[in-house]
């Protein structure tokens, strides 16, 4: 068993470490959060709506894959990328393609949501809780889990 005096020590010695384990936890929701992202354009996800008939018949005229929302070329998903900012400690997902923005929200011009990157977090989030619950049993306990 440890005493008070050794378990303060081991926090001491663990506090140095909470920066980087932070930013290493992040990545790796980051990179799961990317990953499904990347995967969601071309399959329906729960809430999105059926394609029109005048989407289908234009990805049919362009010989793109039919129905497979949000997918024509692939450029789109191949888009989403994360940003850990280590500064703030923070992980963003998202896209330079204008097209990606709009599928998310929607548009007033008849393009109904289809989001990718909110799902794509929100699933993120079981595998977040246990990168961050595994760094915290690690700095408390002195032990390093992965071995």
């Amino acid at each position: 068993m440890m005493t008070f005096a050794e378990f303060a020590a081991q926090l001491e010695r663990g506090l140095t470490t909470v920066r980087p384990r932070l930013e290493i936890g992040l990545a790796k929701v980051g990179a799961l959060a990317e990953t499904l992202a990347e995967a969601y354009p071309g399959h329906y996800q729960p809430g999105w709506p059926q394609l029109a008939d005048s989407t289908i018949e234009d990805k049919q005229t362009h010989g793109w894959p039919v129905p497979s929302p949000l997918k024509r070329t692939g450029d789109m998903a191949a888009s989403y990328k994360t940003v850990v900012d280590v500064a703030e400690l923070a992980m963003v997902i998202g896209s330079h393609d204008p097209k990606a923005l709009w599928q998310e929200m929607g548009t007033s011009r008849g393009i109904p949501p289809r989001p990718v990157c909110e799902p794509a977090l929100k699933n993120s989030l079981p595998y977040a809780g246990d990168v961050f619950g595994e760094i915290a049993v690690s700095i408390l306990t002195g032990k390093d889990l992965r071995k």
